[in-house]
Parts: structure tokens; C-alpha cells; sequence
């Protein structure tokens, strides 16, 4: 989805000033100089605050605003940097998508604005920064389609929350039932995995959000049981061996 779709849309849902301030998200995400510049994680903080106000039923327009927005540069970025990890760079000038081939050494030129850069100096921009979609690539998508269609602070909630307790998903076809590795939080909240982890256990949750966290704590167990059962089976074939 490209962005100027969004910004259109979410006009005719947001006061002008707050429209504004969205641009100027938008404005400042891709390039600083030339170097590229991705949204960063939002901060604990603000997602706690947040949640102990709705926990309370207080509706902090403003503050939803903030976090729905953050989380769509967030989740938009994800979309590029995913995108670009299997072929298909975006031009952070214009928006047009070259393909490449991987190699660090490859000079990327967009043939619309003359933009360009090495596949290895863009690799380095997004490495190691949470910015891959991986498993939960989808719960990101959809974010990114349905924040523009809320038409209240409510439904922004409901959508923030739906994301936060998101979890990749192991894409693997030996397994046999759902195996859920991580939460998705983690890409798009600032902490380590252990951090994110203990802070969404942490959350306060309302009652509007005690199912999606329950869902979530589920998802969580099927990696453990995954690790269980695999740590059984390793113990089982050694112990088979030593007998043989």
C-alpha cells in the first residue's frame, strides 16, 4: 500500500492539524541526507500509559492518535524492508520499485528520479533492527490497510491492540499444528525480546482487551511446547543410541 493512499484517506477521519503532523511523519522517515532513516520503535512508555488510561475507560484521543500513528510508519517500513529483503527495493524518492539481485556491490539506480545506492549500504540501513516482517508480516499488512478505515478513537484502539498481541507465526510444513515463535511486539516496541515479552505480561488490560491478551499468552505456550516436546525427542534418540 503506498503511502499517499493512507494520507488521503486518513484526512477525512483527522482534524487537519493531526493530518499535519502525519505528512511530517511520512516526510522524515526515508531519507536524511543520503543516508536512509526508518521509523523507530515506539517506546514502552507511551504504550503503558496508553493502556492504564483505557484500563481506567479514559479515551485519550490524543494519545491513541500518537501511537496509531507511530505504529503506521513502523508497520510501513516493515512492509518496505520486507519487500526489499526478497528482490523489490522501494525508492524512498518517489516510491517506484527496483528489483536487485543481493549483491552488496550492486548499485540500485531508480530510473524515475535518479535516486540511488548500493544493495549492501541499504541492507545495513534495516540489519538488526527489527524491521523484517518474518512470520508475522501479515499482522503488520493488515494494520497498515485497516488504521485508515477507523472511523473513532475506539476502533484506533482496538486496531492498536489487536497488532500488539500479534506473534510470528513458524513456517514450517513438517509441523502439525500452529507453532507461534515471538510476539510481534517486538518489532514494533522498543525493548529486548525478554523486555517486550514481560512487558506485555505486565499491561494493564481492560476488559475490551482481555481476549486478544489471552490469545496472545496461548501463542506463546505453543513455542514452548514446540521446545518441550523437540527436547524430549533429542533425549529419547540419545538414550536410544547409548543402547544400541
Amino acid at each position: 500500500m503506498k503511502k499517499f493512499s493512507f494520507t488521503i484517506s486518513i484526512f477525512l477521519f483527522f482534524p487537519v492539524p493531526k493530518f499535519q503532523k502525519l505528512s511530517q511523519i511520512f516526510h522524515n522517515m526515508h531519507l536524511e541526507g543520503e543516508t536512509i532513516k526508518w521509523s523507530p520503535r515506539v517506546p514502552q512508555h507511551k504504550i503503558r500509559v496508553l493502556y492504564e488510561k483505557d484500563a481506567q475507560g479514559i479515551i485519550d484521543e490524543e494519545l491513541i492518535d500518537e501511537v496509531a500513528f507511530s505504529f503506521f510508519a513502523r508497520c510501513s517500513d516493515i512492509l518496505i524492508v520486507t519487500e526489499a529483503s526478497v528482490g523489490r527495493v522501494k525508492c524512498p524518492k518517489c516510491g517506484t520499485i527496483i528489483k536487485h539481485k543481493w549483491d552488496k556491490k550492486e548499485l540500485m539506480r531508480c530510473k524515475n528520479c535518479s535516486w540511488g545506492m548500493t544493495w549492501g549500504i541499504y541492507f545495513k540501513s534495516y540489519q538488526r533492527k527489527q524491521l523484517h516482517g518474518g512470520g508475522a508480516f501479515k499482522a503488520f499488512e493488515i494494520f497498515v490497510n485497516e488504521l485508515p478505515k477507523a472511523r473513532n478513537a475506539r476502533e484506533k484502539m482496538l486496531i492498536i491492540d489487536r497488532l500488539i498481541h500479534e506473534a510470528h507465526q513458524w513456517d514450517n510444513p513438517n509441523l502439525t499444528e500452529e507453532v507461534f515463535t515471538r510476539p510481534a511486539a517486538v518489532n514494533i516496541i522498543s525493548g529486548k525480546l525478554n523486555q517486550v515479552r514481560k512487558f506485555l505480561i505486565d499491561l494493564s488490560i481492560g476488559p475490551e482487551r482481555k481476549d486478544n491478551h489471552d490469545k496472545w499468552k496461548e501463542r506463546e505456550l505453543t513455542w514452548e511446547k514446540y521446545s518441550e516436546n523437540k527436547k524430549k525427542e533429542l533425549e529419547a534418540a540419545k538414550k536410544s543410541k547409548m543402547k544400541e
